[in-house]
């Protein structure tokens, strides 16, 4: 192992200007996990950018078939290759300007440890921001499961201080799958199928629902506008104090605030799905929990609408106060197993 003294801290934080996070990229999840962990080597006081060194076990936590170092490997040399692509104008003269990101890796299962270089031209876009600029948790990246949850995320929290995102869908297939891919999910049900919705359910789990509305032009699909909700401050830990203080108020007091928080976002969702993740996270069933009830519905809207029929008066008594509940979640879980006997083999 490399001695502690020459292996620089990862911070918990990690920042990148706007323009590099709303530029055309595509990462697979070990690369996206790789990134977010090359980042933590940067802090914000430097005045230039330091070596990344990271501890492998950080960049796969369980072995899942084959060789870790292999798909590692693989990984690094992905993104080596990969070139950001930012295009600007001024006036009527348009620039185009490409960045390698990273210019050296070198990965020593000897030692324990990733290490290598950022390109030095990428330098503007990670260190001493002043403005325009995205910075989100280390640790919540690393919790989410799939690549296209890493780049919604990065993209939606480069919009959340404005709350509302509208970008035409062929621009966020770009931003999320990469410039050179002009194949796959060309189709918007595609995209929202395989793409948009399980990224956003990832992190509907984390407790931050985004919205989202497709903007049609003709029949055709022509943009897509993000609700981005405020409280994803308390997911980046910097609202600790409030978030502790809400948790030890008065049940009947929290059913109210939440009750209030709900009900302007709720006229914008447009999905089914979407509805039932609001409405599950309210009657305080688990993530895991939910996913399965989104997996069993599915597309049918018979049992959806049978869904949210079957809990609303359980939510009314709870938001009401008119019942009080030991386990909100639990009397949940059994009033769907009553209503949908095939959903008891998998719900967990």
């Amino acid at each position: 192992m490399l001695p502690a003294a020459v292996v620089p801290a990862l911070y918990p934080r990690a920042y990148q200007a706007n323009a590099l996070v709303r530029a055309p990229l595509k990462l697979t999840h070990v690369e996206a996990r790789i990134f977010a962990l090359a980042l933590g080597c940067i802090h914000q006081d430097q005045t230039e950018l330091p070596g990344i060194s990271i501890p492998l076990s950080r960049v796969m936590t369980q072995k899942k078939g084959g060789s870790v170092y292999e798909t590692i490997r693989d990984a690094c040399k992905s993104l080596m290759s990969k070139v950001v692509s930012i295009e600007s104008q001024n006036g009527n003269k348009k620039r185009f300007t490409a960045y390698s990101i990273i210019s050296y890796i070198d990965l020593n299962e000897g030692t324990g440890y990733l290490t290598g270089n950022f390109a030095p031209e990428i330098k503007p876009f990670l260190l001493q921001l002043a403005e325009q600029y995205t910075h989100v948790e280390i640790e919540t990246l690393l919790t989410l499961k799939s690549a296209h949850a890493h780049r919604l995320y990065w993209l939606l929290k480069s919009w959340d201080d404005v709350g509302l995102w509208e970008v035409d869908f062929d621009m966020l297939r770009k931003q999320v799958l990469g410039d050179d891919n002009d194949v796959t999910y060309t189709l918007f049900y595609d995209f929202k199928r395989y793409v948009l919705e399980p990224a956003l359910r990832e992190l509907h789990s984390l407790g931050w629902v985004v919205s989202y509305e497709p903007i049609k032009e003709g029949k055709k699909v022509k943009s897509v506008r993000f609700v981005i909700p405020k409280p994803l401050a308390q997911l980046d830990g910097e609202q600790d104090a409030p978030v502790a203080a809400a948790r030890k108020a008065p049940r009947a007091a929290r059913a109210g605030a939440e009750q209030q928080m709900a009900l302007p976002l709720q006229a914008e969702l447009p999905t089914l799905q979407q509805r039932i993740v609001t409405r599950l996270q309210k009657l305080r069933i688990t993530a895991a929990q939910i996913q399965h009830v989104l997996d069993f519905v599915g597309d049918d809207e018979v049992k959806i609408a049978r869904l949210m029929k079957a809990t609303h008066p359980l939510l009314r008594d709870f938001e009401a106060g008119n019942k009080v509940f030991d386990n909100l979640g639990g009397a949940t879980v059994n009033l769907l197993k009553t209503e949908f006997p095939g959903l008891y083999p998998v719900l967990k």
